[in-house]
């Protein structure tokens, strides 16, 4: 089943907000240690380096773990039972339920949501942490160590038969208990060796690398920027180009990336002295230095490198 995302209007928007401010502290308490999605002082890179120190401690094992159209599934009357465990206010039970309910438009036509949190709202994330926490502790009781941002999970373990284990005890727990669906291919037992993705990172062996797909989208959006008709001075166009390099290389530059950011700054500096020889330039059209570049302005992945590769 697949829903719309729904988009709230400005006043769901703020009334959203303001129950969010309210009711957050209250369940940030009870929080898993190891959930860090759309957490005040969680962030991407703080899961990342808990799996990374995860493997120098010994574990070898993952459960590389994908749960089908979580957001689109979480049935309204578990939820509430969740979030009537710590709230007890009428109005704002009523208010929550509302919002789940409140349905969607799709090509011309209204559509009643009866499972799901439409994502889109302010309250969704929140929401969707609440839902899985009791995954996050049921692992835990079981013995099991979990890492997770949103509907995304690692379940980390130190032997191929612990990993086993953990994979029937997610799915008894995310199947029997939340009545969700695990995929049944896309979530296996892998050794480090193997490797596995997790929030946008291949982790092979000790490793932490870019997916190729990623530096595609990365060259696809610097190729877009330096065509020739896309900039008209060279300002304009490197302001383009650092954003582009700083979201890139501050989320990737943890990573053991060194050498393939290197290999993308010569790249893009190809890219750039060509576009420059084709609005034929002042400058002369051998080789401009990287200190020309850099004195214009341009920024360098490694130079986002935050950790040595």
């Amino acid at each position: 089943m697949h829903f719309a995302l729904t988009v709230p209007t400005i006043r769901d928007r703020v009334c959203q907000q303001a129950v969010r401010q309210i009711i957050e502290p209250i369940f940030e308490q009870d929080f898993y240690y190891y959930s860090f999605g759309f957490r005040a002082g969680y962030s991407a890179h703080q899961a990342v380096n808990t799996i990374r120190r995860a493997k120098r401690g010994g574990y070898e094992y993952a459960v590389d773990l994908d749960i089908m159209s979580f957001f689109d599934e979480i049935p309204h009357e578990l939820l509430m039972e969740k979030v009537h465990e710590r709230i007890t206010d009428g109005k704002v039970l009523t208010l929550i339920r509302g919002w789940l309910t409140a349905g969607f438009m799709e090509d011309g036509q209204f559509h009643e949501t009866e499972i799901g949190s439409p994502q889109g709202g302010n309250l969704s994330p929140l929401l969707a942490n609440l839902y899985l926490n009791h995954f996050d502790w049921g692992m835990k009781k079981k013995g099991f160590a979990v890492v997770r941002y949103a509907d995304d999970a690692v379940i980390l373990c130190k032997t191929k038969e612990q990993a086993e284990e953990a994979y029937l005890a997610a799915k008894t727990i995310l199947e029997k208990e939340l009545q969700l669906r695990m995929h049944p291919e896309k979530t296996k037992v892998v050794h480090f060796d193997e490797g596995f993705r997790f929030l946008g990172f291949d982790f092979r062996k000790d490793y932490l690398m870019v997916p190729d797909t990623k530096v595609k989208k990365y060259k696809d959006k610097i190729r877009e920027v330096t065509r020739r008709q896309q900039a008209n001075n060279l300002g304009e166009m490197l302001k383009k180009l650092n954003e582009i390099a700083r979201g890139f290389g501050n989320y990737f530059g943890i990573g053991n990336v060194k050498k393939k950011f290197q290999r993308l700054d010569e790249w893009t500096r190809m890219r750039v002295r060509a576009f420059l020889r084709q609005k034929k330039s002042t400058v002369s059209n051998s080789l401009i230095p990287n200190k020309v570049l850099e004195s214009a302005g341009m920024v360098f992945l490694t130079s986002l490198l935050t950790t040595r590769s």
